[in-house]
């Protein structure tokens, strides 16, 4: 979960969902010295985490769905992204900042927000 029932955590860039889609926009905001936080949601890793053999990612030619998603979580974080384990339950694109409700109940706010569920 994240940090604590009924709290606000701000960040420049929210992105809901940890797939590869999620991961690729981690690494290439967090690079660009952005405040990147990745809310992991209820399957961690997306489809991948329960896919064998993936042979078409660029630049593993043999690799499986889990590992290609360690890789990718640890290059995010590595480059400075954060990652919340919690499911988005709700989010308010009608005001600024946007903001997300977790079922932890914690209220993420943010200036971007991007998809990748």
């Amino acid at each position: 979960m994240a940090d604590s029932a009924n709290a606000t955590r701000h960040s420049e860039i929210l992105i809901i969902g940890s797939g590869p889609a999620g991961w690729t926009a981690a690494v290439y905001a967090a690079r660009a010295m952005r405040d990147t936080l990745v809310v992991a949601g209820s399957q961690p890793g997306g489809q991948l985490t329960i896919t064998t053999d993936v042979e078409n990612y660029p630049g593993f030619a043999e690799i499986q769905g889990p590992e290609l998603m360690e890789k990718m979580q640890a290059h995010a974080l590595k480059m400075g992204a954060q990652l919340a384990e919690d499911h988005i339950l709700s989010v308010d694109l009608e005001t600024r900042p946007f903001r997300a409700v977790g079922d932890s109940g914690t209220v993420y706010s943010a200036d971007t927000v991007i998809i990748s569920t």
